[in-house]
C-alpha cells in the first residue's frame, strides 16, 4: 500500500469500498508460506488477537498457541526484516531520544526468538517491558483519533468491456527507463494516446474501482477468467491529491468513497467529473498470489518500506514514529476490545498526522469494510521505545 509514497491515504476519507459481491477464494503467499513452513506452523488464519484481547470467534476448533500468535510471529517477522535492511549507522530521532537502529533491532529480535521457544504459559507483555519504556502519545490532552482501514477487492477485466474500460497503468518507460512524469494531471493519463507508447494496461477496471485501488494505493482484483492477483503502488505524478468530495456536495447522499459506485449509476456525470478533477495519478505494479495447497494465507498488500502488512497487527502512523516499532493499542470497535493490543508501524498515510493518530489494517476478509467504516474513535496509544540499558539474557 506504500501510502507513504500513494496519498491513497488521504486517508482515509475515513471510510473504506467494499465492490460488488464476488465469489472470492482464498488467497496464498509463497512468502508467508516459507515463514510459516520453517516455523512449523501447518495452517493460518489470520485474526485479531490482542495480549489480551478478545478474538473474533471462528468455526473452527480451539487454535494452538503458536497458531494464535502466528499473525502477531509473521508483523515482529517483518520489523525485524526491515530494520535488518537499514544501514547499519541508522539512527531514529524518536520524541527528543536517539536511537541507533540495533538498539531496536535486537531487543526485538530477542522477543521473537523467546515467542519462538515460549509456551502457553509465555507472557509476551513483561518480557516487551523488559526491553521498552512506555510513553503515552496523546494530542494535546486528548487521545488520539483511530481509524481503521482495508485491502480493497474488485472486479477487473483483461480487455476494455462494458464499464471496464479504465486501465489501472503500469508506471511509464522509455525502453528499460522509467519516465519521470510529475507534472502530467491525471486528465492527461485518460487518452490512450498519451499512454499507449510509454506504459500498459495491467486490468481494466470501472472508474470508481479505479479511484478506489488509487486512493488505497493497493486492490485485491479477480478478473472473468477467475485470475486473482494485487495490483500495488508502484509510482505517482508527483501532485497532490483532492477529494471527488469536494464537488459531489448534495449530489451524492454519502460523500464516503465507497458509496460512489452507486452515486454515479445515478449521477454519472457529476462523479466522473469528480474523479477527473483529482490531479494525482497511481501507476501499479502487478503482484500474483500463488495458492499453496488448497488454503489461504493472507497476504497483506506493501506498506511503507516494503513492508507487507498483517492484518491487525500493522498500524500506519505519523512519520514523526518510525517504522518497525511497536505501540500499544487501547480502544474499542463494532466487533471487539483491544486492550494492551501489540501493533507495528508499518505504514503511513498523509492524512495520518499528529503523535499517536493510528490508522488500524483490519486487512481484505468479507465483511471488513463496514468495520473499517465505523472505527472512528479515540483510544490510548502506547509507543514502546527501547532502554538504554538493554538488558541481557
Amino acid at each position: 500500500m506504500d501510502r507513504d509514497k500513494s496519498d491513497s491515504t488521504l486517508k482515509r476519507e475515513l471510510a473504506r469500498y467494499h465492490s460488488d459481491s464476488i465469489p472470492w477464494k482464498e488467497l496464498g503467499s509463497s512468502f508467508q508460506w516459507l515463514f510459516l513452513l520453517f516455523f512449523l506452523i501447518p495452517t493460518l488464519s489470520i485474526f485479531h488477537f490482542g495480549i489480551h484481547a478478545k478474538p473474533i470467534l471462528t468455526k473452527s476448533k480451539a487454535l494452538d498457541s503458536k497458531v494464535k500468535h502466528s499473525a502477531l510471529h509473521l508483523a515482529l517477522n517483518e520489523s525485524i526484516q526491515y530494520l535488518q535492511k537499514l544501514p547499519e549507522e541508522t539512527n531514529f530521532l524518536v520524541l527528543g531520544e536517539t536511537y541507533h537502529r540495533n538498539e531496536i533491532l535486537h531487543p526485538l529480535q530477542k522477543i521473537q526468538k523467546q515467542m519462538l521457544v515460549g509456551d502457553a504459559t509465555y507472557d509476551l507483555r513483561s518480557e516487551m517491558r523488559v526491553y521498552f519504556h512506555e510513553v503515552e502519545l496523546k494530542t494535546g490532552d486528548d487521545l488520539p483519533l483511530i481509524t481503521g482501514y482495508y485491502e480493497v477487492r474488485i472486479q477487473g477485466r483483461t480487455k476494455p468491456q462494458g464499464k471496464y474500460v479504465y486501465p489501472a497503468l503500469a508506471p511509464p518507460t522509455k525502453g528499460r527507463e522509467e519516465i519521470q512524469v510529475t507534472s502530467l494531471p491525471r486528465e492527461y493519463w485518460k487518452d490512450e494516446s498519451h499512454w499507449k507508447s510509454v506504459s500498459h494496461p495491467i486490468i481494466f477496471l470501472t472508474l470508481t474501482d479505479l479511484h478506489l485501488a488509487q486512493l488505497e494505493g493497493s486492490a485485491l482484483v479477480q478478473t472473468e477468467t477467475n485470475e486473482i492477483f494485487r495490483i500495488n503502488y508502484a509510482a505517482d505524478n508527483g501532485l497532490d491529491y483532492i477529494s471527488p468530495s469536494i464537488h459531489l456536495t448534495g449530489v451524492c447522499p454519502s460523500l464516503k468513497p465507497y458509496h460512489l459506485s452507486n452515486c454515479i449509476k445515478t449521477n454519472p456525470k457529476e462523479v466522473s467529473d469528480a474523479i477527473w478533477k483529482n490531479p494525482r495519478y497511481i501507476f501499479f505494479e502487478k503482484e500474483m498470489i500463488p495458492k499453496k495447497h488448497g488454503f489461504v494465507m493472507r497476504a497483506g498488500p506493501l506498506g511503507s518500506g516494503g513492508i507487507r502488512l498483517v492484518e491487525g497487527r500493522s498500524v500506519a502512523m505519523d512519520k514523526q514514529i518510525p517504522l518497525g516499532f511497536p505501540v500499544l493499542l487501547h480502544f474499542n470497535s463494532t466487533k471487539q476490545t483491544y486492550d494492551d493490543h501489540l501493533a507495528f508501524v508499518h505504514d503511513r498515510g498523509n492524512a495520518i498526522q499528529g503523535e499517536g493518530r493510528v490508522d488500524f489494517y483490519l486487512g481484505n476478509g468479507f465483511g471488513v469494510d463496514e468495520v473499517a467504516n465505523q472505527l472512528f474513535t479515540k483510544g490510548k496509544v502506547v509507543l514502546l521505545v527501547p532502554k538504554k540499558n538493554k538488558p541481557t539474557h
